[in-house]
């Protein structure tokens, strides 16, 4: 009896590794590695397309960027025929450092079967303002100290210790923030929202999301319309702000410590 069971379990395991090995996926990537040297005034302008950004600081007067171009597919070569549709750019145009990937398809031509995607690492100074433009993707960016603007679209952001102007316009991707100070701007559609240990002024426009605050005393101002959300303020000092709440078709609950 034991030596079927034996028999069983070495079958089924042959089994297992030939399905892993016809079902495995093989990926093919191209690097591509630039560096610019920073001065005041210049501007690092990202345009991605199923990009994953990751943006950190560093102490030098460079921006060093690290693009990756990845195809994964069953088929190798298939894989490597997608890859090369993918396109990029890395240049400096007067004061901008423009980034960008985009798929460079004919009309007519056939369906890519990849599955395609671009990462990128950039490292900045930290007063380097950012502009990033994502479509199908992710950012993670950390300890910017000047500017930095959002346009996304089905994309996750993350966010944390960010300082000085900051615009968010989001449709369709959650937006987690830590330590955000200064004066913040967002436009929402369709997006969860947290922000956590708040500080400066905020001036928020959300739509269909669940929205949670995070409140410091080191917050100045906080305007928020919301349309057709869940919202959570949460403060550990709540009686230290004032408040001007409206609500329609809704209802708002507050701790005992305020007073309306």
């Amino acid at each position: 009896m034991k030596f079927r069971i034996f028999l069983s379990l070495s079958l089924w395991s042959i089994l297992q590794m030939a399905a892993a090995q016809t079902n495995s996926v093989q990926v093919v990537t191209k690097r591509i590695d630039k560096e610019f040297s920073y001065r005041d005034g210049y501007e690092v302008n990202i345009d991605g397309e199923r990009a994953e950004v990751r943006i950190e600081t560093w102490a030098k007067p460079t921006i060093k960027i690290q693009i990756d171009l990845i195809a994964k597919n069953s088929d190798k070569e298939q894989a490597e025929k997608d890859l090369e549709k993918m396109r990029y750019l890395a240049q400096r145009v007067k004061n901008k450092i423009y980034l960008r990937n985009y798929l460079d398809v004919p009309d007519g031509a056939p369906e890519l079967q990849s599955q395609l995607k671009a990462v990128y690492v950039i490292m900045v100074p930290e007063d380097c303002p950012v502009y990033l433009k994502n479509n199908y993707g992710f950012a993670d960016i950390k300890n910017l100290m000047s500017s930095l603007r959002l346009n996304t679209r089905f994309s996750r952001i993350g966010l944390e210790n960010i300082k000085g102007n900051i615009d968010i316009n989001t449709t369709f991707g959650d937006l987690f923030a830590d330590k955000l100070d200064g004066n913040v701007k967002v436009a929402s559609r369709r997006s969860d929202i947290t922000f956590k240990q708040m500080r400066g002024s905020y001036d928020i426009n959300a739509q269909y999301g669940i929205l949670n605050f995070f409140a410091t005393d080191g917050l100045l101002d906080f305007n928020l319309e919301a349309d057709k959300s869940t919202v959570f303020f949460h403060n550990l000092n709540p009686q230290t702000l004032s408040y001007n709440l409206s609500v329609q078709n809704g209802r708002v609950e507050y701790p005992n410590e305020l007073k309306f």
